[in-house]
């Protein structure tokens, strides 16, 4: 009666040990399983002119030997113009099989994005999967069913702004102000923290005698859609530390800009800085 318990137990030992099986194995079309795949895993987004994004492909599971992948480049965004291929290949790559990393076999192709890419405008970047197909000649899906074979990245243009002194009003967290404020757009683009902004506002806050004591500039760009992009903190010397998230509108018919400032700093962190101000 006991060994014929035991004789039923055996076929659930099995498939606990198989199912336990490495997964990173290779998989084998001809043994049923699921087929091999390498997918673009940066999903679809917008982008900003200035900045750079990195296109990642990998592999479901890896091959034990390195694989290269085909793909196209398509859409309205011209190359030289609105974007650059700074690494990775240009139309294919090798996804290169390492024995040593416990992750997904992965490589990159890295995009920059000039500051005057889109100007104005929007234009989208669409990579499609071609081909995978691994040293040894097997070919592999691309994408995982409808996902990941195909992702499409829409660069914001940056629009322009009028330079010259506006008159402004301000609600803020230390008391309401009236002023003026001077927009300016330097010779050379202001960088900050590696990315290029067009235009600086002489005083991000209010006026001399807030919280700093000073007026303080900081920089910022427009899209094209009239949205206010600011820095990550201020760009003046001495000034580093001051960290806010800049956010707000633009209108170029009315020559009116509107500033949403958040503090994330100088023990002020959630102090707001509400400014609408009008070209003189």
């Amino acid at each position: 009666m006991k060994l014929t318990k035991y004789l039923y137990l055996l076929p659930i030992f099995a498939f606990v040990f198989y199912g336990c099986e490495n997964v990173s194995e290779p998989i084998s079309i001809e043994e049923g399983a699921q087929p091999a795949f390498v997918t673009i895993t940066t999903e679809s987004q917008q982008v900003a002119a200035g900045g750079s994004l990195s296109v990642q492909f990998q592999l479901g599971q890896t091959q034990e030997e390195d694989v290269t992948v085909e793909y196209a480049i398509s859409g309205g965004a011209e190359e030289g113009t609105d974007y650059t291929i700074s690494s990775g290949g240009a139309g294919n790559l090798v996804i290169e099989y390492d024995p040593e990393s416990t992750a997904l076999d992965n490589n990159s192709v890295l995009l920059s994005f000039p500051i005057d890419a889109a100007f104005g405008t929007t234009k989208e970047l669409t990579f499609t999967l071609i081909s995978a197909t691994t040293a040894s000649g097997e070919s592999l899906n691309v994408g995982r069913g409808e996902i990941g074979a195909e992702r499409t990245y829409t660069i914001a243009g940056l629009g322009e702004a009028t330079v010259g002194t506006y008159d402004f009003e301000a609600t803020t967290s230390f008391g309401d102000f009236t002023g003026e404020l001077e927009i300016t757009q330097p010779d050379s683009p202001i960088i900050v923290d590696g990315n290029p902004y067009l235009y600086v506002t002489s005083k991000i806050t209010a006026n001399a005698g807030d919280i700093f004591g000073i007026n303080v500039p900081y920089a910022f760009n427009v899209t094209a859609g009239g949205d206010i992009i600011g820095a990550p903190n201020a760009h003046g010397a001495g000034l580093e530390t001051i960290i806010l998230d800049v956010g707000g509108t633009y209108d170029d018919a009315t020559n009116e800009i509107f500033f949403d400032v958040t503090f994330q700093c100088c023990g002020a962190e959630g102090a707001q800085v509400l400014k609408t101000a009008v070209l003189q």
